[in-house]
């Protein structure tokens, strides 16, 4: 055998060798590939092993404000635990006509209008007490937002209740009658047109604003209105001569300080329990390969990628192409009267569990929002899918320092608006697995 055949034989052992080698250290660093064309010395692979650390983060600040609903009521879900939420808001000033002369009061109610959104079960009841509030309603510091832990006092004894069914796409409008001493008082500070009642600021300092708290009985979680139409009505009529009806409304001040306070008491012995702002991060291996997901409650689902920026160790000339994430609900976990977000964002986090940014498709630029395909069937194939391209491909040039992880969560629009949760099985789960692909080439 000459030289020139021997050293073709000994190149393509050589070769043989270096991807045994590649593919021994691809495992060692948390990735498996399957070839799949192999074209003029350039590989054609995808990979759907790759590492992957999942868990439920635990979110300190929850910003519950100027989101137009003010939620109320009482809910028992068997994952998340007892849920309780009060809304609290500032009222505006009188700003009408003049009442006419021998006018009589009436009553003062609180009309609000019932939204679609509901957690729990609408054929129970809701029980909503009215509340007057003690302290000045205001953000803490130089803070934007209002949180879902912030509370302020109120009277011991609620202005006005009531008990009813609401019923989510029927009902429009529900009237709680309130306390007549203050009705009077409203009234004939009105009559006279008193500054207490008519600037802004003495009237803020006179009435502070309103809470609505659920009542005892209260056993759903309703959202309601929280614009113009979530309304203080004081009802007044005329004489002598035909009686004739008027009203005075004290709508919704200064919305970016009505936002809604969220309690909950987690299941007992749920590994959802353990979770605190000290304690952030619960591995989907402690919780039955879980992730669950319900930012009212302070909780999102996270993904890292811990062996990620070694993956140009495959070899000395790769280029990843496309990746793509696949989430799947866990099944019988989102059957009424329990419902699975329409959408869930990707968001860029770090260490603390802060959420920097919004991952968005390398094809549009805009956000994704899983693109939900459901299963109502067999809850089979339930699933939110998206692309992860842009994300692996800065996370090859990561740092310990700046590299992140995925944050699973609905848009601030929705996602902090109703108690939409969704639990998601991890890469081990046996009913309804996550998976990832990464599609690359490697040059020879």
């Amino acid at each position: 055998m000459n030289k020139s055949i021997r050293a073709k034989v000994a190149c393509k052992y050589l070769v043989c060798a270096l991807l045994i080698t590649g593919a021994a250290a691809c495992d060692k660093e948390g990735f498996l590939y399957d070839n799949i064309t192999d074209e003029s010395g350039t590989e054609f692979l995808v990979t759907d092993t790759i590492t992957m650390n999942m868990s439920t983060a635990y979110l300190d600040s929850v910003p519950t404000s100027n989101l137009g609903v003010a939620l109320c009521g009482n809910a028992d879900d068997p994952f998340f635990g007892k849920i309780s939420t009060t809304s609290y808001w500032q009222i505006k000033a009188f700003s009408g006509t003049t009442i006419p002369q021998r006018a009589i009061y009436d009553s003062l109610i609180l009309v609000v209008h019932p939204k679609t959104q509901y957690y729990g079960d609408t054929t129970l009841t809701q029980h909503l007490e009215v509340y007057r509030v003690q302290e000045e309603i205001k953000r803490l510091g130089s803070s934007t937002f209002m949180y879902s832990r912030s509370s302020f006092a109120t009277d011991p004894t609620p202005l006005g209740s009531r008990q009813m069914r609401i019923r989510p796409h029927r009902d429009t409008i529900f009237k709680i009658r309130l306390d007549d001493v203050l009705g009077k008082e409203f009234f004939t500070l009105c009559d006279k047109k008193s500054q207490t009642i008519t600037n802004q600021t003495l009237f803020s300092r006179y009435f502070k604003g309103l809470a609505l708290k659920p009542g005892a009985n209260s056993q759903v979680i309703n959202g309601f209105r929280a614009d113009d139409s979530l309304n203080l009505r004081l009802f007044y009529h005329t004489t002598p001569g035909e009686i004739v009806q008027a009203y005075i409304d004290f709508p919704v001040y200064n919305s970016a300080v009505q936002f809604n306070h969220v309690d909950v008491q987690r299941p007992s012995g749920s590994p959802l329990a353990t979770l605190s702002p000290t304690n952030k991060l619960l591995p989907s291996s402690a919780a039955d390969n879980r992730l669950f997901v319900q930012p009212l409650t302070n909780l999102v689902g996270r993904i890292d990628f811990p062996y990620l920026h070694t993956f140009n160790q495959l070899s000395k000339f790769s280029k990843i192409m496309r990746a793509t994430l696949t989430v799947r609900p866990e099944k019988a976990t989102y059957k009424y009267p329990y419902t699975l977000p329409k959408n869930l964002v990707l968001g860029i986090i770090k260490n603390g569990n802060v959420i920097e940014d919004t991952l968005v498709s390398p094809s549009t630029g805009g956000v994704q929002y899983g693109n939900l395909l459901l299963d109502p069937i067999y809850n089979q194939t339930t699933a939110y899918t998206y692309d992860i391209t842009n994300y692996c491909i800065a996370q090859l040039n990561s740092t310990d320092n700046s590299r992140r992880g995925l944050a699973l969560l609905p848009p601030r629009s929705t996602g902090l608006s109703n108690f939409d949760r969704a639990i998601l099985g991890d890469n081990k789960n046996t009913k309804n697995r996550i998976t990832v692909q990464i599609y690359y080439l490697r040059y020879k």
